[in-house]
């Protein structure tokens, strides 16, 4: 891998407020920090691009090209007028404050959905009749509350002459299963004049809006148990980098993908072997399957972001979503008019007991694992990422998924528009309580540069070889690995029957026994589309059509289904990027992995969901020439 310039100035990730952080060392690909994110705003409005019906869609940092050189830090704007409907971008270089002319992306409604749900609320809450009608409900906590539109999947704003009208209802991040709903408040406002036009503000009752079901029975408290380590961890973070055992990490949250690493390496002897250059979630769609929701497929990442939307509920609970030894790092993002809010605990770092590591008869060894996580809540849904790395040099990718499910009330126990087929769509939760059939979507973006950019990427499929050897017995099976050569012949599924998986190994690099290094892609859970080829999600996110996807590397491809999921054409992202069909072979190449959680809601779901974990590895494969954590003989 090409050397990555270092650069000086106030690092992102940093244990004091914002406007006291201290100088450390920042890496290229660094977010970027409150002083950067102020930077880039006063710029904008010295230059005139900030007046008051202008609000940030984001302010991230450009991303740099893989050029050894040292490169300028550049601050990358995307705002939107809610007078002229224009989405614009423009970049400040954040040495000399230069801003760059504008270039219009859109005329239209915003590019993401998260924009028009900021701006209801932001208009609802500065109005004295909502904040009464929350009062008498018992919510004060206003930054608890989101003002959602009405808005279904493929409709646009409703604009008459110079105002966008919409109903906007709230809901409350505090509540658990139908208390999330904030009963009775209705409010209509003028995106564009930004006014509330009319409070509707009905009787309501207390309580829960629909049965809660029988609470759960008493279970036989546990003893507390400690994690303690007396010396401190034994990782070290110095900015955004962590040493710990033989791995050498930097990591980030950004605003829209929230907690990602990058140039992430092993120390190998005396050598510093990169094996990865950025990875991180690109995309999260969540299709629903009952036909009472109509078309409804929200997508998580592209249209809400895995941390401007969630910024304020993003911190990890200390004790339950990382244990209390932890260290919790804060992260900086920007409000809709510029400004830098700092929000503690968004990542927590810590190390945990990781089972047996290797075990022979009376000698075994015990294995620690390094844990880096995230957290996000999107409307009902909480997402936990975790990036979990090992001794042995592998890393297990993890998501778990919890919080509430969506749900409908239903008349009585037996009620259904859909007769004997019931439990076809939907399934009852809940006395008069039903959740329908769902897909959680999750698309990774991984660029492995294993031992340098020039990688090659490898299918392994293995099956039985009776046929082949023309044997009575059938007990052979082997492992055939055939070169993906170009970017149409890289579009993989998932084939249990052959246990297939992929590698990423060198082009040009070898271990002692002559084998090129590589890092494996192996599948853990995961399911195909159950959305109709040519249906609405597929055609607005076609990386569900594959497993996998194979492109070149391009620093302006990040998001699987395009960058901007609102305005973007049918098919945009992976499927155009990959139809050129460019060779890949011994090239900078980048991995589009998707993995599908299917949720079909059971009783034990509700009111809230237990965590339930998915994911993939990223394995070491001829990358040492035998266990690195082995005995030395």
């Amino acid at each position: 891998m090409k050397a990555l310039s270092p650069l000086l100035v106030l690092a992102l990730l940093s244990q004091t407020p914002v406007g006291t952080q201290p100088a450390s060392p920042v890496h290229q690909l660094d977010p970027l920090s409150a002083a950067e994110i102020t930077t880039v705003t006063d710029a904008l409005s010295k230059a005139g691009r900030m007046p008051a019906s202008v609000r940030v869609v984001t302010i991230e940092l450009s991303e740099p090209d893989k050029a050894p050189r040292p490169q300028p830090r550049i601050g990358r704007a995307v705002l939107y007028d809610w007078s002229s409907g224009v989405t614009s971008e423009q970049t400040v270089d954040l040495q000399s404050r230069a801003v760059s002319a504008p270039t219009t992306v859109a005329t239209g409604d915003p590019p993401l959905r998260r924009v028009i749900i900021d701006r209801a609320t932001e208009i609802a809450l500065g109005d004295r009749r909502v904040v009464q009608a929350l009062a008498k409900r018992g919510i004060t906590a206003l930054d608890r509350i989101t003002f959602l539109g009405g808005l279904g999947e493929g409709t646009r704003l409703p604009r008459r002459g110079s105002t966008i009208p919409i109903m906007a209802s709230p809901l409350t991040w505090d509540g658990i299963g139908n208390d999330m709903e904030v009963r009775g408040l209705d409010v209509r406002v003028d995106l564009a004049g930004g006014v509330v036009e009319e409070v509707f503000d009905a009787p309501f009752r207390t309580g829960p809006g629909a049965a809660q079901g029988p609470g759960p029975s008493a279970a036989r408290p546990l003893r507390p148990l400690i994690v303690t380590q007396p010396n401190g961890p034994s990782f070290s973070i110095r900015g955004s980098e962590i040493l710990w055992d033989r791995w050498r990490i930097h990591f980030g949250v950004h605003p829209r993908r929230g907690v990602e690493i990058y140039d992430v390496a092993i120390v190998d002897d005396k050598q510093t072997r990169p094996v990865l250059y950025r990875a991180g979630l690109s995309e999260l769609m969540t299709p629903y399957g009952d036909p009472e929701y109509v078309s409804w497929y929200p997508r998580d990442a592209g249209d809400y972001g895995m941390s401007l939307y969630s910024a304020t509920r993003a911190s990890a609970i200390v004790g339950a979503d990382a244990p209390a030894n932890a260290t919790f790092v804060p992260a900086v993002f920007t409000d809709p008019k510029g400004r830098p809010v700092s929000i503690p605990r968004v990542v927590a770092i810590y190390e945990r007991d990781g089972g047996v590591l290797w075990r022979h008869s009376a000698r075994a060894m015990r294995a620690r694992q390094l844990v880096l996580s995230g957290y996000t809540t999107v409307d009902n849904y909480d997402y936990l990422f975790h990036w979990i790395f090992n001794q042995d040099g592998a890393i297990d990718v993890q998501v778990q998924l919890t919080g509430v499910m969506n749900v409908r009330p239903v008349a009585s126990m037996r009620d259904s528009t859909h007769g004997d087929d019931e439990t076809m769509f939907a399934h009852l939760v809940s006395p008069r309580v039903r959740a329908p059939n769902h897909q959680h979507f999750f698309n990774f973006r991984l660029d492995l540069d294993v031992d340098g950019d020039s990688n090659r990427v490898l299918e392994m499929n293995t099956s039985n070889q009776q046929a082949a050897l023309r044997d009575r017995v059938g007990e052979w099976f082997g492992m055939r690995q055939s070169t993906l050569t170009s970017e149409l012949g890289a579009r993989r599924d998932m084939d249990l029957s052959t246990a297939r998986r992929w590698v990423v190994a060198s082009g040009s690099k070898t271990n002692d026994l002559g084998q090129h290094t590589g890092y494996a892609l192996v599948p853990g859970e995961n399911a195909p589309s159950f959305q109709a080829p040519g249906s609405a999600p597929r055609r607005r996110a076609a990386f569900l059509e594959h497993h996998l996807w194979v492109t070149l590397f391009d620093p302006r491809q990040m998001y699987a289904s395009g960058e901007w999921v609102s305005i973007a054409r049918d098919r945009e992202g992976v499927e155009m990027w990959s139809a050129d069909d460019r060779p890949i072979v011994d090239r900078d190449v980048v991995l589009w992995y998707t993995f599908s959680v299917l949720h079909l809601p059971r009783p034990e779901d509700w009111p809230v969901m237990p965590a339930h974990t998915a994911g993939f590895r990223l394995v070491p494969i001829g990358f040492f020439a035998s266990n690195p954590t082995a005995p030395a003989k």
